[in-house]
C-alpha cells in the first residue's frame, strides 16, 4: 500500500479525558500525521445526546468506508460498526482493544459472533498490552475461534506524548511533599483506599499534600470522606485538566499514586506521570505491571497497607531522582515506537 493511502480513524472520545482510548486516539492521530500518513478522523460526539451521537456515529462509519484503512479505536465505534455491518466490511479495519471488549462484546449475545468475525477478518487486531491480549483470548471458548484471532492479533503499547509529559525546571523548591492522583473520579479507582492510607501518614506526623485531578460521580462522596478523615487542609481538588495542565500538575508533585480496583488494560497515566518526573505507585496486577518499571520509574504494591513503606523506600533512595525517573520513562514509554509500528501495519510493510 502506498504512503498516500487514506486512513480514517473512528474515535468517540475526543479530546482525551485523563487516559484510555482518548489518549490513544490523540497520540495515534497526531503521530501518524507527523510521519506523513494521510489520516482523517471523526468529529467528537461525546457532548451530544445519545441519539444525536449515534446518528453522527453511523454517518462517520459509512463515510469511513471510502478510506483505504479504517482504525476502529474505541468501544463506541466497535458497537456502531457491529450494529451496521454485523462484523463484515472489516478487511481494511485495524481494531484497537483497550480493555472492556470482552465484557461488552464477547459476553453480549447481540455482538459475540459478529465481534469474533470482526477480529478474524480485520486487517489487524491491536492490543494495547500483553495483559489485554491475554484477557481477550482467555474469554474466547471455541478453540478454532481462539486460534484464528491469535493469528491476527498484535500487541502495540501506545506510549505517551513525551514532548507534553516531560520534566520541567523546578518552580517551587519549598513546597511540601506532594502526592497526585489523576483519573476519572469513580469509586473503583481506589480513592478511598489512598485517602485512608494518607490519613494514617498524617497521624504519624508526616507533612504532605494530595492533589486530585479529575471529575466524576464519586467526587462529592470523596470530598466528604476527605473531611471525615481530617485531610481537608492536605487535599487540593484540581478538577478536570487538559493534557498540558496535567503535565504541569505532575511537575508539581513527587509521587503519583493510583490504586485502581479495575482491570486496567495498560495504565498510560503512570507513564505520563513518570515521564514528568513523578515516582509511580500502583497495584502489582493487570496492565499497571506494564506501565511501571519497578525500581526505576516506580513501585508495584499488593495492598493499600504497603503504600507507606513504598513512599518511605522512595524517599530513602537517593539514587532515584526526578531526572532519572523522567529519563527512563522518556526512553521506554515514548509513543514514537508505537506509531511507527502502526504506520508499518497501515502501509503493509510489517
Amino acid at each position: 500500500m502506498s504512503k498516500s493511502a487514506q486512513v480514517f480513524m473512528l474515535s468517540h472520545e475526543q479530546p482525551p479525558m485523563l487516559g484510555g482510548a482518548g489518549v490513544v486516539a490523540h497520540t495515534v492521530y497526531t503521530g501518524l500525521q507527523a510521519q506523513g500518513v494521510n489520516i482523517k478522523k471523526s468529529a467528537a460526539a461525546v457532548s451530544f445526546s445519545p441519539f444525536i451521537a449515534r446518528v453522527i456515529g453511523f454517518f462517520y462509519a459509512i463515510y469511513a468506508l471510502c478510506s483505504d484503512v479504517i482504525i476502529l479505536n474505541d468501544l463506541y465505534y466497535k458497537k456502531v460498526w457491529l450494529t451496521l455491518f454485523k462484523g463484515r466490511c472489516c478487511k481494511r479495519c485495524i481494531i484497537y482493544l483497550h480493555g472492556s471488549e470482552p465484557e461488552f462484546l464477547l459476553n453480549d449475545s447481540r455482538y459475540h459472533r459478529a465481534f469474533i468475525r470482526m477480529c478474524v477478518s480485520a486487517k489487524k487486531v491491536v492490543a494495547v498490552s500483553d495483559y489485554m491480549q491475554h484477557k481477550l483470548l482467555d474469554c474466547i471458548t471455541d478453540e478454532n475461534d481462539k486460534a484464528a484471532v491469535t493469528n491476527n492479533i498484535q500487541v502495540v503499547r501506545n506510549g505517551i506524548d513525551t514532548n507534553c509529559f516531560a520534566l520541567q525546571s523546578a518552580k517551587d523548591m519549598t513546597r511540601p511533599f506532594t502526592f497526585i492522583t489523576a483519573s476519572r473520579v469513580v469509586k473503583e479507582k481506589g480513592f478511598s483506599e489512598v485517602a485512608h492510607e494518607l490519613a494514617k501518614l498524617k497521624q504519624q506526623g508526616e507533612q504532605f499534600q494530595w492533589h486530585i485531578a479529575g471529575d466524576g460521580p464519586y467526587l462529592q462522596e470523596l470530598k466528604e470522606q476527605v473531611r471525615a478523615l481530617g485531610l481537608t487542609s492536605q487535599v487540593q481538588f484540581l478538577g478536570r485538566l487538559s493534557q498540558t495542565q496535567l503535565a504541569d500538575a505532575f511537575n508539581q508533585a513527587d509521587v503519583f499514586v493510583l490504586l485502581s480496583n479495575l482491570q486496567e488494560s495498560l495504565g498510560l497515566v503512570f507513564m505520563e506521570a513518570s515521564s514528568s518526573g513523578c515516582w509511580s505507585i500502583g497495584y502489582n496486577r493487570y496492565g499497571a505491571k506494564e506501565a511501571i518499571l519497578p525500581g526505576e520509574t516506580g513501585q508495584l504494591i499488593n495492598a493499600p497497607s504497603e503504600l507507606a513503606d513504598a513512599v518511605f523506600n522512595f524517599r530513602r533512595d537517593h539514587n532515584v531522582t526526578r531526572a532519572t525517573i523522567s529519563a527512563k520513562a522518556q526512553t521506554c514509554f515514548s509513543s514514537n515506537a508505537a506509531v511507527a509500528q502502526l504506520r508499518d501495519m497501515i502501509l503493509g510493510t510489517k
